[in-house]
């Protein structure tokens, strides 16, 4: 299975995704990351065998245990790879250092354990759009929200339909005094 290890938004959060990306629409083409599907990647797993899910859980309670929940505000617009086939992201303004170490303990638990994963550089950040033709068009303004960060969430990634379909396997709330069993 295709696996990969997201922080999840506030519902605030991702109404203010929403509406930056129907600011864009008018002067930006491209494949829109759907509401439902707008996450921060903390860790890419990629394919991993189903029996490693109940130890890969185990791991990512353990890399989040002393992990409190993360305030944030959504920050400024950017862009990765070619202006004819860019990806659309947004960051964030306040939270960042903290998604950072997160992301560290994380990738660090998985490197432990010996779970292989992608190993780019963590840049806190939400992926608005995919093949983004920016040739011709500005970024423009992003709309901001705060919320609390509090969940970290092992996902399952679905890509044989018409856009990925992303399944929770788990769910951990920071800051939780103990498992939920």
């Amino acid at each position: 299975m295709r696996l990969f290890v997201a922080a999840e938004l506030t519902d605030e959060m991702v109404e203010a995704l929403v509406e930056t990306q129907a600011g864009l629409r008018d002067t930006v083409h491209g494949r829109y990351v759907a509401p439902d599907s707008l996450h921060v990647t903390l860790a890419f797993l990629g394919q991993v065998n189903h029996s490693r899910v109940g130890e890969l859980t185990d791991v990512l309670y353990e890399a989040t245990a002393a992990t409190e929940p993360i305030e944030a505000m959504l920050g400024p617009l950017g862009s990765f790879g070619r202006k004819s086939s860019a990806i659309v992201w947004q960051g964030f303004q306040e939270g960042s250092e903290e998604l950072k170490q997160v992301a560290a303990r994380v990738r660090s638990a998985l490197d432990d354990h010996g779970f292989a994963f992608d190993r780019k550089g963590f840049l806190p950040h939400i992926t608005l759009m995919r093949r983004a033709d920016l040739s011709c068009a500005s970024l423009g303004m992003a709309h901001v929200a705060a919320g609390t960060i509090d969940t970290v969430t092992l996902f399952s990634s679905d890509l044989s339909g018409d856009r990925p379909r992303y399944e929770a396997l788990e769910r951990i709330r920071l800051g939780a005094p103990e498992r939920d069993w």
